[in-house]
């Protein structure tokens, strides 16, 4: 069921939803304003951008030829567009599409081009290699007079013919057309209504033969990959199971072996391409397919296919299987290898000698650059090598490194889990692709420079370079990765001066099995804390209502931070930034630990202290010090630095804050932190730990939920601040049934964003 649309207006469309079905009435179009949307026909899987046009190239066959199916932060805007008058319509009156239009065809007959060369060549490379292979099975056994099991689907293959589907002429044309600079392609087909409609419906005559041929191809190549693994008479389980046989008897082939090789790699091959250029998932059985395998490796002659599922071969050969898969050029392969090698022979790893600290500086900077290659890679592998995703997920680079028993508890560590989990939980790989694809801006540097202002400064006015800047997938995944996850991944560890990014079972200072953080983990920590402190995640948003004369009016918002998990085992913890960009309603970043020495929630309850200081230093801007302007940051600064006058504090507690600022070398932050944590964690539950000072501040800006104030505000202690905030709270309750009121009286519907900020009130 497609995605009801309302014509002529912004419309934001939730990740998964089915904007246009294949097969469906063409009733509209829709342009694409944002994000990015997956294109799904038999035979194709592509993505396309904002600029695109989805349905614009079945106008005149009246049904829709392709799936389109929303990404992440999809915005569209759907056009009464069903005939192609209306299109020769909208390419006269729009002067801004017309250009748009044709050079967002012209690319997406280009991708579908390559898909269909891709599979052409795939086709036909496949056939001749079981062609081939069956007949080496085949001759291999009878050799030395075994009777080969015959595999139905590929005795009658050789006779049959591939015919591959023509193109038209003029397909040519429009390949070369995309290869032209985009701005000049806009500039000519914009300049005239004439040029544009001559272009599109020359277009829209090139789509249906290329979307049949692909359908072709990625039928033939689902019917091969069929007779070569997942039938139940298949290629690979008869050579394997006939290799086993084989062995038993004390005979042996070397061709036979070399074989199964090449039938491991092509199944990977074809999966692959099933997955990513057919869109269609096999759903092979691995686990059989690995122990047929591994048994025929063993060198028990009477090995049975077992079902170990943590079997540490898989991992042998790690190191070299990392680099392999990212690609990296041979003279960083060289050096990383090489600087491991040293790594490995030190007696003390982690050690403060001269020569382990530079072995492991050594170390670290060619990991980051084979990392942000790999997981570029991995960005369209659906399925990576077991040991690439460990080295992307837990920094793990060789078996060499870790106990055997910490390799098998690698192996069996529960999965993280981001998806539909209140607050995002990432692990690096994740994170990376969100930058890489654009739904996530890059983040601030070690200077609190972010993307932006990096660009603006590189190319100093120059708008088309920071433009180009600004879209460039490889640069902001670079920006982030060097300025991000090089620079954060040391602090995050916790141990600056012996760090090495290299998971090493001797850098593990506590229980691997105890030591995972999961996406589970970190919200059942930050619902713990938002069960006491319950508008901690609420930014106030300034909204005007002009059909109700209102100019300002301050609602309230829900903004979760994201969390971001390094691949790295320590006890460290960053409150990255509160924000994304300059927009205050967005999600803070907070980095944690994949593994973990420290307790999770402890973690979690210090971020949040921060993240409280800064979204008030953000909130604020440049009076967030300054008392005349009150609010959490201002009250608490001038606390700590005239509590000695503060004629409200005793001598002992003024002694204790003293101490306090020491122990925190003078910065309010911390010792504000300290006080957070004694807050959610003591004196919500009745255990009085702070003064009368700081305890008015919290509970004035960081206001205990009703349900738990309930029974505290009896207490003296609390009843002064109590009063004040509820004071507060009456006062915004009875501008909202205000503006309510407002709204009823004048016959307009109440707006969601006010309805939710009265329900946030009423629960507080």
């Amino acid at each position: 069921m497609a995605l009801e649309l309302t014509i002529n207006e912004t419309m934001p469309v939730p990740k998964g939803t089915v904007i246009f079905d294949k097969g469906d009435q063409l009733t509209c179009i829709a342009l694409v304003l944002k994000g990015r949307v997956v294109l799904k026909s038999s035979g194709i899987l592509t993505t396309i951008g904002s600029g695109n046009f989805l349905g614009i190239c079945d106008v005149s066959r009246e049904k829709h030829s392709f799936t389109y199916v929303a990404g992440d932060g999809v915005t569209i805007y759907p056009l009464p567009v069903n005939d192609v008058s209306r299109v020769k319509k909208l390419i006269e009156g729009k002067a801004q599409y017309r250009g748009l239009l044709v050079t967002s065809q012209n690319f997406l007959i280009r991708d579908l081009y390559k898909s269909f060369t891709t599979l052409k060549k795939s086709v036909h490379e496949l056939k001749t290699f079981l062609v081939d292979s069956y007949n080496i099975y085949q001759k291999e056994f009878m050799d030395i007079g075994f009777v080969p099991q015959p595999v139905p689907s590929l005795d009658r293959l050789d006779a049959e013919i591939i015919e591959d589907p023509g193109l038209p002429h003029g397909l040519s044309y429009y390949l070369e057309a995309a290869g032209v600079d985009v701005e000049a392609q806009r500039a000519y087909l914009g300049s005239k209504p004439i040029i544009a409609l001559r272009h599109y419906m020359e277009q829209c005559e090139l789509f249906p033969p290329i979307v049949d041929g692909c359908r072709i191809y990625g039928e033939w190549i689902f019917k091969l990959f069929r007779a070569l693994i997942m039938d139940e008479k298949n290629l690979f389980t008869f050579t394997v199971k006939a290799a086993l046989d084989m062995k038993r008897s004390g005979q042996k082939s070397d061709r036979i072996a070399s074989l199964v090789d090449e039938l491991i790699a092509k199944i990977d091959e074809i999966e692959h391409l099933l997955i990513d250029t057919v869109g269609v998932d096999p759903k092979l059985n691995r686990t059989h397919m690995q122990n047929l395998y591994m048994a025929l490796l063993s060198d028990d002659v009477n090995a049975e296919v077992n079902e170990d599922e943590h079997d540490l071969s898989t991992l042998n050969g790690s190191l070299n299987q990392i680099i392999e898969y990212s690609g990296i050029d041979d003279e960083t392969a060289k050096e990383f290898r090489e600087n491991l090698d040293a790594f490995m022979r030190l007696t003390d790893k982690f050690g403060r000698t001269k020569e382990a600290m530079a072995i492991r500086k050594k170390v670290s900077e060619p990991f980051f650059r084979i990392y942000e290659e790999a997981v570029k890679r991995s960005f369209n592998d659906p399925k990576p090598p077991l040991c690439v995703r460990l080295f992307l997920t837990y920094g793990y680079v060789s078996e060499e490194l870790l106990t055997e028993d910490d390799l098998r508890t690698l192996l069996s560590l529960p999965d993280i889990g981001a998806g539909d989990l209140d607050c995002h939980v990432y692990t690096m790989a994740d994170w990376l692709k969100e930058i890489y694809e654009g739904r996530k801006l890059p983040s601030k540097d070690e200077f609190d420079e972010d993307y932006v202002e990096h660009v603006r400064k590189d190319y100093n006015g120059n708008k088309a370079g920071m433009q180009a800047a600004m879209n460039d997938a490889d640069a902001k995944l670079h920006f982030e990765v060097d300025n991000l996850f090089k620079y954060a991944d040391r602090l995050i560890s916790g141990n600056i001066s012996t760090f090495v990014p290299v998971l090493c079972s001797e850098g593990i200072l506590t229980t691997l099995a105890t030591a995972a953080v999961t996406g589970a983990m970190v919200n059942a920590a930050v619902r713990k804390i938002e069960k006491v402190d319950y508008s901690i995640f609420y930014r106030e948003v300034r909204t005007s209502y002009e059909e109700i004369d209102v100019n300002t009016f301050i609602n309230i918002e829900r903004y979760t931070p994201d969390f971001i998990l390094f691949p790295v085992c320590g006890g460290g913890a960053q409150m990255w930034q509160d924000i994304e960009g300059k927009t205050k309603t967005t999600h803070a970043r907070v980095l944690l630990p994949v593994l973990t020495e420290n307790d999770i929630d402890g973690l979690v309850l210090r971020m949040m202290a921060h993240f409280r200081w800064e979204k008030c230093r953000t909130d604020m801007g440049a009076q967030w010090n300054n008392y005349r302007y009150p609010s959490l940051t201002s009250e608490y600064t001038d606390y700590l630095q005239f509590y000695r006058k503060n004629s409200d504090l005793s001598a002992e507690k003024k002694e204790k804050i003293k101490s306090q600022l020491t122990q925190a070398g003078n910065r309010h932050r911390d010792v504000f932190t300290k006080d957070y944590t004694d807050w959610i964690l003591k004196e919500a539950v009745g255990a009085m730990r702070l003064n009368k000072v700081n305890r008015d501040i919290l509970f004035t800006y960081c206001p205990i939920a009703q349900e738990i104030a309930a029974g505290l505000i009896a207490q003296t202690s609390y009843a002064d601040a109590a009063r004040r905030h509820t004071v507060e709270q009456k006062k915004t309750e009875k501008n909202l049934t205000n503006i309510m009121h407002k709204f009823t009286k004048n016959g307009i519907d109440v707006p969601p964003e006010i309805e939710k900020t009265m329900q946030f009130l009423l629960e507080a």
